[in-house]
């Protein structure tokens, strides 16, 4: 079986994300489509809008085949560590032969030329960050820097000074990297994003994610009609923001906390938690704790991620030992016309595959901190919007193989 990997969010899906998945399945010429995709919060540390098991499913109603859960721990990781969550899933199926993602540039040649410096990290490169760093810059932004400057005095193509700064780019060449880290024989595939992912104008030929959740935030879910397939649109028509009520709950944990324990979070170093906390005290809502917070050193999705650490109690200790353990297969849904031969693939070549929270008993011991992790970041999301409802089992779908969208 010959099966195409996709390392997603879906937040929601949009029908730009359906078009990748039409377009990965014909230009890798795959069997499969397999989703990794995050699970009730998300990699730049805010909380998805919709249960991860509703998103499963209207991904496999939409083109995948597969979905399962990227672990907690990792979803909410900044990029390399996102990325290497990812790919330790990949690694256990040896039928995932390509890795597709979208990407600014839509160069793999390009994507890879970027990656290859920042995994060999000449000395020349290295000395550069460090002063970078040390004038107070955040990572990602002294590691931009330092590349554009790198690339400069080495007359390397200067087309790669341009893909430095797009985000999707970023996460791509974490990808490259993770999958040389983890010595995986993988192809990869691109398909160029042509939108900003940061912008809310929803009048673009394929808005982005972030434009549609604005547009939800505000009450204004007539404008995202187009902008999503049928099956979403007409979900996200029952969605009932409740982000104020998230919110609050991490502006009392963070309060709560003192110095001494709030150190112990995962990536919390150089004194950003006494930042957070001060911040928290003397802010009314938790937009405000964000913005007392931020300064050219922390990037905001760096102070959301370690909010999301401080109300799951993910902390640097609980992050080493998930890493020890061996990776797994939390499957949310699955395409029922691909069902038994998906499964088949993936007990030959792992016991750990979960299609149901009670799994937890017959997988290995070791990967039970992060399973309920898994399971706490969905009950307390659930609790913040008022669901009734808490999935604990795979999702089986029957659809029409017709999909909507041309690549």
């Amino acid at each position: 079986m010959n099966i195409t990997a996709i390392i997603c969010e879906y937040n929601p899906l949009t029908n730009g994300h359906v078009k990748h998945l039409k377009c990965a399945k014909e230009e890798t010429n795959c069997d499969a489509i397999f989703c990794i995709m995050s699970g009730s919060f998300t990699q730049r540390g805010d909380a998805a809008i919709l249960d991860k098991y509703i998103r499963a499913e209207l991904a496999i109603m939409n083109g995948a085949d597969i979905v399962v859960e990227l672990p907690t721990v990792f979803s909410t990781s900044p990029a390399d560590n996102f990325a290497i969550g990812a790919m330790r899933i990949i690694a256990l199926i040896p039928n995932i032969n390509c890795l597709s993602f979208g990407s600014e540039c839509g160069d793999i040649e390009k994507l890879q030329e970027i990656a290859k410096i920042i995994f060999e990290e000449p000395e020349e490169y290295k000395d550069i960050l460090r002063k970078k760093l040390d004038e107070g810059l955040s990572f990602p932004k002294a590691r931009a820097e330092s590349l554009k400057i790198y690339i400069e005095n080495n007359n390397l193509n200067k087309d790669l000074t341009d893909i430095i700064d797009s985000p999707n780019n970023i996460l791509a060449i974490s990808y490259i990297n993770a999958a040389k880290e983890l010595k995986l024989n993988i192809n990869f595939h691109t398909v160029a994003r042509n939108n900003n992912y940061a912008s809310e104008n929803l009048e673009e030929e394929l808005p982005s994610a972030m434009a549609i959740r604005s547009a939800l935030y505000n009450d204004k879910k007539h404008l995202i009609e187009k902008s999503v397939p049928k099956n979403v649109y007409n979900t996200l028509l029952q969605y009932r923001p409740r982000l104020f009520a998230l919110g609050d709950i991490i502006l009392f944990k963070i309060r709560s906390l003192n110095g001494y324990d709030f150190a112990k979070y995962y990536d919390v170093s150089g004194g950003v938690h006494n930042r957070i906390k001060i911040a928290a005290e003397k802010s009314n809502s938790y937009e405000e704790l964000l913005e007392n917070s931020k300064n050219k050193n922390i990037t905001l999705s760096r102070i959301k991620r370690i909010c999301i650490y401080a109300l799951l109690d993910i902390t640097q200790s609980l992050y080493e030992e998930i890493l020890k353990a061996p990776a797994y297969i939390q499957i949310l849904a699955i395409n029922k016309n691909l069902k038994d031969n998906l499964l088949s693939c993936l007990s030959s070549y792992t016991s750990n595959v979960l299609t149901r929270y009670s799994d937890i008993n017959r997988v290995d011991k070791s990967l039970r901190a992060s399973i309920k992790l898994d399971f706490t970041a969905q009950g307390v999301l659930n609790i913040a919007n008022k669901n009734k409802k808490l999935p604990r089992s795979m999702i089986i779908i029957e659809r029409n193989n017709q999909i909507e969208n041309d690549c």
